[in-house]
């Protein structure tokens, strides 16, 4: 007796019914472990790169009303592990020339540098923060880089989006938010 059923397959037509049985199973094995891999390997990875996201034609606006783009002190929260974290002070720089921006800050992972891209065609701001290994919570901070990508909210005043961190010990993402809260020339 066979362990396929009751009967021994015995011709040829039985024996390529049973082999096309086990291919089929062996390419749906194969197709989830590929589907788990590839959502272990995107999990806390944007969908758009900095500069696809921050100069998508599908979010251009019609007129700027204010330069939400000042260089200054900013504030940020994020949300993880079920909760908002901060706000942390950020001092930011943003040139209008090359539609760059940079700064630094620190919160309760460690200190960080930032960089990144704006439009004010689209109201984007595309970051990279870039922790400083050795600062801060050694449980947290592991010298990673965080992937930021905001839009403005007019009605909040704010740009909010999402964070995404993708390392060999963690991978994640969820909201960010980043705040005005005094120009460099206020400062003066």
């Amino acid at each position: 007796r066979s362990h396929r059923g009751a009967s021994t397959c015995t011709d040829d037509k039985c024996r390529r019914q049973n082999m096309i049985k086990d291919y089929i199973s062996m390419g749906g094995i194969f197709f989830i472990i590929a589907v788990a891999f590839y959502l272990k390997w995107s999990n806390g990875r944007p969908a758009q790169s900095i500069v696809t996201y921050v100069n998508s034609s599908a979010a251009l606006v019609d007129e700027q009303h204010l330069n939400q783009f000042e260089s200054g002190i900013w504030s940020s929260r994020y949300y993880q592990y079920n909760k908002w974290h901060g706000p942390y002070l950020i001092s930011l720089s943003f040139n209008s020339e090359a539609f760059t921006v940079g700064g630094s800050g620190l919160d309760d992972i460690g200190a960080y540098t930032i960089e990144g891209l704006y439009s004010g065609k689209t109201n984007r701001i595309g970051l990279t923060k870039t922790y400083q290994k050795g600062t801060g919570d050694p449980t947290q901070n592991l010298g990673h880089d965080a992937t930021i990508q905001l839009s403005w909210n007019t009605s909040q005043s704010l740009f909010e989006g999402k964070w995404f961190v993708n390392t060999s010990k963690y991978s994640g993402n969820d909201k960010f938010e980043l705040k005005l809260e005094r120009t460099f020339t206020d400062m003066e």
